[in-house]
């Protein structure tokens, strides 16, 4: 999962990083990290985000428009 696809999922579930950060389990701080660059997103946080979050094919093609976008 790259940085992009993690702030993906919190734009498509329209999420603050505050909101997003309590329902995975992070810290805000760490949400902002990793969307910004600096951090990467561990197996652990992937695993968070599997347990918590459905990606369904909608978000796939958000993401895909997205991409587009950018």
């Amino acid at each position: 999962m790259t940085n992009e696809m993690f702030r993906a999922i919190r734009l498509y579930k329209d999420l603050t990083q505050r909101d997003f950060a309590k329902i995975i389990g992070i810290s805000k701080a760490t949400v902002g990290r990793i969307e910004s660059g600096s951090l990467r997103v561990t197996p652990r946080v992937k695993a968070k985000i599997a347990s918590k979050i459905e990606l369904t094919d909608d978000f796939f093609a958000f993401y895909k428009k997205m991409r587009k976008i950018s």
